[in-house]
């Protein structure tokens, strides 16, 4: 074989076939140099946080200083490889020593001015180094799916000028291609990158040292003494204190490895099977990052892309994320209610006093946090703020105390955990870049527009069809940032929706997509966890968060629901929202409590849900009062149903009967 070949060869089995790598923290003396790595790379981002007021570039110039690095000696070259070697040690160090020489030369960079500054030869290689690294990041982090996207929008860079038609471009030099993705703020070095940089890194940070200091704890035990009494008690229990930690940590799969490994065993422990236990845990989870006062990484950027303020974007977004955990919490109480699960042991739970008692110093920084995002601070600041009082008030039960051990554990739990993200972002700016080079972002919003026909309706259901495919397997900030660039301006200029509206439309979709089949990373999460078949995880989390997919819908046509509004509008909105929630629910979930609904009975139910979303107050209210009828009639059907059970029991002593036994067997 030829050196030509061979070269060849190596390069396609070292791109092409090798896939996701492994990723784990390393020991030794490996992991005492990540350790280090990401304890100072933590302290920067912390004081750059409260004291700087750097530039952007610099921001993230010195956040991929040690990033690089720990991104490439926590994750293999493959998924067939079990350890670091020299070469991703080379390849780490590299991205360090180039992300080091962007920020030594930011002067020159800040007051840049294209077509008059060039860039020397040495820049042009370090761009392409740059670029190029991000892709092998994203490649081993995340796998495939955003890598070939990458490659397609490359790839248009490239030969797009000889396209045909309205998609060919004028055609983009190299020297362009670079100032664009290495230089200014809309490409690689861009406004997705940043927020991982400050925002996202930060409450990440104080996600992990909240859990540390007992936080996720106290919210288990809160849930459990709300919701642990009741019928389903441990799988309500799941939903409640997923949402708690997800409105903190804002990561779908993150929540899942966190709380997951306690509510999924309780779970089936009280009778639930692995499918439906590790499914309530996904859906409950996914919610996480639509719930205030955190709502992840995508509510910074969305701030950022859009102007609004994240503390307009929170209060938009109250009411919408209850909904969306009112429908999964009414679908657990109906199936719980049909299999029969019984509420969980006094003895299991604690009483609200007891879990405050033990738990209280966590709600200090969650105060604080929410006192402070409220008051307009910056939410970078208010991160940094509030971790560093998590740090203080966890020695307040010395049991919890966060010292030198724990601290670099969640020093390095972060880095860890930002890894894919960071690799997203920096791909998605590489995406974004190429959109803008190229004037891409018209063109496809002209195609948009004209496989709907000109409809808002149709628009909408292909915005939300394309953000859950493009989410297949992809980290939901890069889902956002791409639907942002993409889709958002078509709802926008074409159909003059509200900005905030049509973007927390693509927040929605582009967390469902965590947990939609076919690739749905938050249900591969939880499943893992159960030793459940994750293809038949997902679709059941998908119906139990129904809500995640009508509930945009709903507040594109009835704003009043963004809290836009007087207050009677405000609670309007809210009562026919709900109701449709539930309409929508029972018409996938097929039984209300234990009557079971045929298919014109789900039917009825879905034609109530689409007619709930039409902003017309007459339509609602008639709608409203007929769905409550029908709801009635399937009420008494399934009371008189228990009653039948409970009697046929009581009728043969010495056989026992229960009616979430007998609706099973139906």
């Amino acid at each position: 074989m030829s050196v030509k070949s061979s070269l060849i060869h190596g390069l396609k089995r070292f791109f092409w076939l090798t896939g996701e790598g492994n990723r784990f923290v390393p020991t030794g003396w490996l992991g005492r140099l990540v350790a280090l790595l990401a304890v100072i790379g933590t302290a920067v981002v912390i004081y750059m946080a409260l004291f700087s007021s750097q530039s952007e570039l610099l921001h993230v110039s010195l956040f991929l200083v040690f990033m690089f690095p720990i991104a490439f000696l926590t994750t293999t070259i493959s998924k067939s490889v079990e350890r670091i070697t020299w070469f991703d040690a080379v390849l780490g160090a590299l991205g360090s020593i180039l992300a080091a020489g962007l920020a030594y030369y930011e002067p020159r960079y800040h007051t840049w001015m294209q077509s008059f500054d060039q860039l020397t030869t040495y820049e042009i290689w370090g761009g392409l180094g740059l670029v190029a690294l991000s892709l092998e990041m994203v490649r081993r982090a995340t796998g495939w799916p955003l890598l070939l996207i990458s490659f397609a929008f490359l790839a248009y860079v490239v030969w797009g000028d000889g396209i045909a038609g309205s998609f060919s471009h004028g055609g983009v030099d190299l020297t362009y291609f670079l100032e664009m993705q290495a230089i200014t703020m809309d490409g690689l070095i861009g406004v997705p990158l940043y927020v991982a940089a400050t925002y996202a890194f930060l409450f990440v940070l104080f996600g992990a040292f909240f859990q540390l200091s007992g936080g996720g704890q106290l919210f288990f035990d809160i849930a459990a003494c709300s919701t642990g009494g009741m019928i389903g008690g441990p799988a309500k229990a799941c939903v409640v204190s997923s949402a708690l930690y997800g409105s903190v940590s804002g990561s779908p799969t993150a929540d899942v490895a966190t709380t997951g490994p306690i509510t999924i065993p309780l779970m089936e422990r009280f009778g639930i099977s692995k499918k439906q236990a590790a499914a309530t845990e996904a859906a409950a989870s996914s919610g996480g990052a639509l719930l205030p006062p955190v709502m992840g990484a995508v509510a910074f950027l969305m701030a950022d892309m859009t102007g609004i303020l994240y503390r307009d974007i929170l209060i938009a977004g109250l009411l919408s994320a209850c909904l969306y955990y009112m429908g999964v919490f009414s679908l657990v109480h109906f199936e719980c209610r049909r299999l029969g699960i019984k509420a969980m042991p006094a003895e299991e739970r604690v009483t609200f006093m007891v879990a405050l008692r033990r738990g209280w110093p966590s709600l200090i920084p969650i105060f604080v946090l929410t006192y402070f995002l409220l008051s307009g601070f910056s939410p970078a600041y208010v991160a940094a703020g509030a971790s560093l009082v998590t740090l203080v008030t966890s020695w307040i039960a010395i049991r919890h105390a966060i010292g030198p051990r724990k601290l670099v554990s969640g020093c390095v739990e972060t880095c860890f955990r930002v890894v894919p993200l960071t690799a997203a972002v920096a791909v998605a700016g590489i995406i974004i870049g190429c959109i803008e080079m190229t004037g891409l972002s018209s063109k496809a919003a002209a195609l948009l527009y004209a496989m709907a026909g000109g409809l808002l309706v149709p628009s909408l259901i292909v915005s939300a069809v394309v953000l859950i495919i493009l989410g297949m397997g992809m980290p939901t900030v890069a889902v956002y940032v791409m639907g942002a660039a993409l889709l958002a301006p078509v709802l926008i200029g074409e159909f003059g929706l509200p900005v905030l509206g049509t973007h927390m439309f693509l927040l929605y979709f582009s967390c469902m997509s965590a947990i939609t089949p076919p690739v749905a990373v938050a249900c591969f999460t939880a499943a893992s966890i159960a030793n459940a078949n994750p293809f038949s995880v997902a679709p059941y989390a998908s119906k139990l968060a129904v809500a995640g997919y009508v509930v945009p819908f709903f507040f594109i046509f009835n704003p009043a629901l963004l809290m836009e509004g007087g207050p009677l509008a405000i609670i309007g909105a809210l009562m026919a929202a709900a109701a449709m929630v539930l309409c929508f629910g029972v018409a996938i979930h097929g039984w209300i409590l234990t009557a079971p609904l045929n298919w014109f009975g789900r039917l009825l139910f879905a034609a109530f849900g689409v007619l709930l979303i039409v902003p017309n107050l007459t339509v609602q209210a008639v709608t409203f009062v007929f769905a409550a009828l029908v709801w009635r009639f399937y009420l008494k059907r399934a009371r008189a149903r228990e009653s039948e059970v409970r009697a046929s029991s009581i009728s043969r002593p010495g056989v026992a009967g229960s009616v979430g036994v007998e609706a099973t067997n139906d």
